[in-house]
């Protein structure tokens, strides 16, 4: 009967009540089948809007003679487990009012009153998978929907959401970091003088107790983590002389958000580590800018919107935009890679994409995109992938790709019927 616990249940009967990090020892007490018994594959997209600086945007080479443009330069610690794609295409992507809805689903959005887009991808592997992790996806995002209509007839809402769960239904995005740590954790948000790990003391000792000697040193590095960032969330809304940033000393609203992006972005960065270290959700995306993006820089020294700036997209003001998200991401994917699990990092065992729906000034000539982690062995890293002059550049293969290696086999997604061979 041992085999057929899951892990969730076994966790449950050890008297645990908080998301942990999956554990060697707790899946052998399961009885877990060898091929169960594997870390689990998890897959998240980060978007940013409004085309890329092309001038930096190059990689060349492979392994030790890879060598990364200006735009990749914070990615040079971590780029062996990073592959640099050039050259694929999402034909949906040349209009600010289509691009985000379009890049996760492969489908042109209909224009007009009428809503409708398409399923997106994480959305598609949620629903196969989601029911083994206690949120099916986590959807998170930076930036405001924008209300309204383009000029082009195209309804605003596509340009706010790359996540939909139907043609007709974006997911809502959180914006807060707070309540997106909640949702993680379930914590009511109202015990102001108890962190989530308090209130599981007792419970998280019970498990550490019973875990194998580098399970327990997993449990502590997964402990400090949750705490970092609790703590982090805490000073955002302390009212004092002490705390972290000038920017955060006045008391922020319970609902409010951080008024600087560079700091916003790296809590959600954070929070999307943490669902994925803790197995609280194997599926998450990210957006980061909207299309038409109003965010503003005025830590890289910037005083107009992005997507201003996007217009002279051959200017150092653009370049320094592309080079800012592309360190998030490089923060996101240095977290995992720290973070041990099985035999490798929880880097090792997801695909973490970064991409943006434009090239340059309305062009759909190719997609922007990077795609970190190994996803359990199912891709080689650290490699420049031309697809300029391939047969299959479509965007949508790719996507068929990954949700294959995720273990859900697609006759056809978006607008290809054939997996890209990568």
């Amino acid at each position: 009967m041992a085999s057929q616990f899951s892990r969730r249940v076994v966790l449950k009967g050890l008297g645990a009540t908080v998301a942990l990090p999956w554990l060697e020892s707790i899946c052998s007490a399961a009885g877990d089948r060898p091929s169960e018994n594997a870390p689990p594959k998890r897959f998240a997209f980060l978007f940013f809007g409004d085309g890329i600086h092309a001038a930096e945007w190059w990689s060349k080479g492979d392994g030790a003679n890879l060598e990364l443009g200006p735009a990749f330069a914070s990615l040079e610690p971590v780029k062996e487990k990073v592959n640099f794609l050039h050259g694929l295409r999402n034909p949906y992507g040349g209009g600010h009012a289509q691009g985000a809805a379009a890049i996760l689903s492969g489908v042109g959005p209909k224009n007009g009153r009428e809503i409708r887009a398409a399923a997106s991808l994480d959305q598609v592997l949620a629903k196969r998978i989601g029911d083994a992790t206690a949120l099916s996806s986590l959807v998170l995002a930076c930036e405001r929907p924008i209300s309204g209509f383009h000029e082009s007839g195209n309804s605003m809402m596509y340009a706010s959401h790359v996540s939909w769960s139907s043609p007709v239904s974006p997911v809502p995005t959180e914006l807060y970091p707070s309540l997106a740590f909640d949702s993680l954790f379930e914590s009511k948000g109202n015990r102001t003088h108890a962190s989530v790990l308090d209130h599981v003391r007792e419970q998280l000792r019970d498990v550490t107790r019973k875990a194998s000697r580098s399970d327990q040193a997993k449990i502590e590095e997964y402990a400090s983590s949750v705490r970092e960032v609790e703590g982090r969330l805490s000073r955002l809304q302390a009212n004092d002389k002490d705390a972290a940033n000038d920017a955060f000393k006045a008391k922020r609203p319970p609902n409010g958000l951080p008024t600087q992006l560079d700091v916003h972005a790296r809590l959600m960065c954070d929070i999307v580590a943490l669902a994925f270290q803790a197995d609280r959700t194997r599926i998450a995306t990210m957006l980061l800018t909207n299309n038409l993006s109003g965010q503003v820089y005025p830590f890289l020294g910037l005083r107009d919107d992005h997507h201003s700036f996007s217009h002279n997209w051959q200017g150092k003001e653009f370049a320094s935009i592309s080079r800012f998200w592309v360190e998030q991401y490089g923060y996101l994917v240095g977290k995992l890679a720290a973070t041990q699990e099985g035999d490798g990092t929880v880097l090792d065992n997801s695909c973490i994409m970064l991409a943006n729906e434009q090239w340059v000034a309305h062009s759909a000539e190719k997609v922007p995109l990077l795609m970190a982690g190994g996803l359990g062995g199912e891709f080689a890293t650290g490699r420049t992938l031309e697809f300029e002059k391939s047969q299959n550049r479509k965007f949508s293969s790719l996507l068929m790709t990954v949700s294959d290696r995720m273990g859900l086999k697609l006759d056809s997604f978006g607008d290809s019927t054939q997996q890209l061979d990568i």
